[in-house]
This record gives structure tokens, C-alpha cells and sequence, in this order.
């Protein structure tokens, strides 16, 4: 039985259009792309289905960098998430992908984003999710759904063109929800996980090195004003930015999350603040405690999505929770009319 699975194509070095086509070619005819239609698989289109091209600056890493090609692709498959990551990993070698910097040019970079039954009733803490304890960069630590990508607005949007109706099944949200919800307030996240010590540091660092707003939102929803549970001095900025190192209650027990969605910012559980765009779930590790599958991390009927940062190492974990601030409202603009580019 055929399943879904959706994966992210970007580049930003040499000739992108020439180098993302081909990338897109060689998923197409690797094999792994289902060619007829499924009756059992709810995909209702045969072959590789691709988003509009889009370009995006480059969020962090070394300056100087060109802007990036964007795009996704949606398709039914046979095959196993581990075994399409090989088919993309071949396809970055065959292009000249070099692996150097940290969030360094790249002439091509392919991703697993989804994969699974992604259409239909959802429901939140499903079963059946990947997680590996393989090194970094192999298909053994593969984690699926891409642990980050919530936080990719160059992901997120590209991927309302041809699969806005696929669900994560971690909390239950479409790609057309979580679309809407980055882009329904300024960019926040709720840390939660490690412990008390690690969420200060990084809140800290934050502060210091990325100029991001610290404020307690736990703090807020007990009755503390804005300006008291901030980090600064400085008035709070509605317009900027924010992570607290705490989650509020009402998120943690799930108390009227599915209406506070909805209501208005003078409506909400903590109205000066409103809840934070992502859960940001951090946890101290190295490679022989590697986290096991999301599916025994994320609780049943969790409901807000989340964003999930192993912290083996903490200059990248601080640079990544800043770029992933910066990438929920990077710009993004449609370079193509549609998906018909390679």
C-alpha cells in the first residue's frame, strides 16, 4: 500500500534553476515515486508533484551568500523514509553537494520532510513516526517528520501548493493550518525540555548575540505584567521577536488550546502576550543518547506544533533557534507560476 511523503528541494549556489530541475529529475526517475494512482492511498494525482519555485534569503551561516531556491514536491511511494533519504543523498552526490559550513552555500540540499498516511482524519500522537540513532547526515538518524521544519516558512509555503491538506501527525495541524498560523503573529517560541539551567543559557544567548525578547509567558499567565516577566528593561516590542524559557500552562495541559487558536489577542489566556507560534523541545544529548522515536516524545493529543532541537552542541543550538526565528517571516516570493520547471 502506497503512502505520502513530502520532500524539500533548495539551493543557493552556481545555477540554482539548472541544479534544483535536475534534483527533481533524478527523485522522479529513481524509483521510489509511485506511477499510478493507488485506490488504497488517498494521493489523488500519480507521479511527482511540485510546488512553484520560490526565493528566500539565506538565513545564517557564513555572509555573503546568494538567495535561495525553494520548492517541495509531493508524491505516493512504496518505499520507506530511510530509503528515499538514500535516494536524495545519491542525488545530492551526483550534483556536487559538499557538505562543508554550517548552514554554508550549498548547490543542492534535499530533505524528508513528511512521510506516512498524511491525509484523512488526523489525530495527534499517532504511532508509526522515525526516529534513528544513526550519526548525523546518515539514513539511521533519519527523524521523520524533519524536526525543524515547522519552523521553515520556506517549507511551509511551498508545500500549501501541493499538499495543503497533509497533516502532521505529531499534533494534527494541515500544512494550510500551520501556514496560517506562522503567519498570524511575530515569530515566538516556548522552550520546553531540558532542564531550567540549559533554557536560561540559551534565553540568555539569545538575548546577548541575537538581540531576541526574553519573557516569561508562564509568568504572564499568572497575572504578571508584560514588563515584569521581560528579560530587559527595554519596553516589549509587539513587532519583535520572542522566546520564553518557559511553556504556559494552558499549552502544557492542553487547556483550551483548540479555542484559543481562534480567539482574538484581547481574548487569549494571557492577552498581553499571546501564545507562541512553536513548542521549542530541547533536550541535552549526545550520540549514544540519541532521543528515541517522536512518537514516544510527543504526548497523545498533544495539539500545538512543535519544534525539536537536540542541544549536543550549544553555539549551534543557540544559532539555530535564532535562524529559526528569522525563517517563520522571511521573505518568500514565488519565482514561477506553477509547478511545470523541470
Amino acid at each position: 500500500m502506497s503512502t505520502h511523503c513530502l520532500i524539500s528541494f533548495g539551493s543557493n549556489l552556481g545555477d540554482r534553476d539548472t541544479v534544483v530541475a535536475k534534483a527533481a529529475r533524478l527523485v522522479d526517475r529513481s524509483g521510489v515515486v509511485a506511477r499510478s494512482a493507488d485506490p488504497d492511498c488517498s494521493l489523488s494525482m500519480a507521479g511527482l508533484r511540485t510546488s512553484r519555485l520560490y526565493e528566500t534569503p539565506p538565513i545564517g551561516g557564513p555572509g555573503g551568500q546568494s538567495p535561495f531556491l525553494n520548492a517541495v514536491a509531493a508524491f505516493a511511494t512504496e518505499a520507506s523514509a530511510a530509503e528515499i533519504l538514500d535516494v536524495l543523498q545519491h542525488a545530492e552526490q551526483q550534483l556536487g553537494r559538499e557538505r562543508k559550513d554550517r548552514w554554508g552555500a550549498r548547490s543542492i540540499d534535499l530533505d524528508v520532510v513528511l512521510h506516512g498516511q498524511l491525509r484523512g482524519e488526523a489525530s495527534a500522537g499517532r504511532r508509526g513516526l522515525i526516529g534513528g540513532r544513526g550519526p548525523v547526515g546518515t539514513a539511521g538518524a533519519l527523524v521523520v517528520p524533519h524536526p525543524r521544519y515547522t519552523a521553515r516558512k520556506f517549507v511551509v509555503v511551498p508545500a500549501c501548493d501541493v499538499a495543503a491538506d497533509f497533516f502532521d501527525p505529531r499534533f494534527g495541524w494541515t500544512l494550510a493550518d500551520l501556514a496560517e498560523h506562522l503567519d498570524a503573529a511575530t515569530p515566538s517560541m516556548a522552550l520546553l525540555g531540558g532542564d531550567e539551567n540549559l533554557r536560561r543559557t540559551i534565553c540568555e544567548r539569545l538575548a546577548e548575540e541575537h538581540q531576541i525578547q526574553i519573557v516569561d509567558a508562564e509568568a504572564i499567565e499568572r497575572g504578571v505584567s508584560i514588563q515584569d516577566a521581560l528579560w530587559s528593561s527595554n519596553p516589549f516590542n509587539h513587532a519583535k521577536p520572542w522566546v520564553s524559557p518557559s511553556v504556559p500552562r494552558s499549552l502544557r495541559e492542553n487547556v483550551n488550546v483548540e479555542k484559543s487558536r481562534s480567539e482574538s489577542a484581547e481574548e487569549m489566556p494571557f492577552r498581553q502576550l499571546g501564545l507562541p507560534r512553536l513548542i521549542a523541545r530541547i533536550e541535552r544529548t549526545t550520540l549514544a543518547t540519541r532521543w528515541p522515536a517522536p512518537h514516544q516524545m510527543w504526548p497523545v493529543s498533544w495539539r500545538w506544533p512543535e519544534y525539536r532541537l537536540e542541544v549536543d552542541d550549544l553555539d549551534w543550538a543557540v544559532g539555530e533557534i535564532a535562524s529559526a526565528m528569522d525563517s517563520m517571516f522571511c521573505d518568500i516570493c514565488p519565482v514561477t507560476n506553477d509547478g511545470d520547471w523541470w
